[in-house]
């Protein structure tokens, strides 16, 4: 509770700055080839503060299936987004923040097994402003989980992701 009035409160005080709201829905594809589309993701925050054209916060969540392995992640991060000077319709966003990992691996002849482990996320993605309120977005997530917890492959999973930008 006390983080909830912690968050309400700054967003209240960030939002006297701010001109507008930032929204994205978004898709997702990963984390390992043959995977598809697996996943969505939601950015929600205030546009034109601190001389960025967003300030928000990022939800992202993917579920893939191969062979004997679920994996499930989800993403917490907090991102800007900056429109390019020189081309202001073209815009850049940076995202860090933290990933939470749960998988099972099911064996025919074996019990399932489970692992869960968490790790840092970040994300980069272009804008492409149509106009004042819709861009469209096309980005990649990384995220580091010491592999020893998971049952990726790698330390590292990657995740491509498209949406658009909405802003009111």
């Amino acid at each position: 509770m006390k983080k909830r009035v912690m968050v309400i409160s700054l967003a209240a005080s960030f939002g006297t700055y701010a001109s507008g709201l930032h929204l994205s829905p978004e898709i997702k594809m990963g984390p390992y080839v043959g995977s598809g589309i697996s996943g969505g993701g939601l950015q929600l925050g205030i546009t034109d503060v601190w001389g960025l054209d967003a300030i928000y916060a990022s939800y992202t969540h993917t579920s893939a299936e191969i062979l004997t392995d679920k994996d499930r992640l989800k993403t917490y991060r907090i991102g800007a987004q900056y429109n390019l000077p020189q081309a202001p319709m073209l815009g850049f966003q940076l995202e860090l923040g933290g990933v939470e990992y749960q998988g099972s691996r099911d064996y025919i002849f074996s019990p399932r097994q489970y692992r869960e482990g968490s790790g840092v996320s970040v994300a980069g993605a272009w804008v492409l402003q149509i106009n004042d309120n819709l861009g469209l977005r096309a980005g990649m997530d990384i995220n580091y989980i010491d592999k020893n917890k998971t049952y990726l492959s790698s330390d590292f999973s990657t995740t491509f992701s498209t949406g658009v930008t909405l802003r009111f």
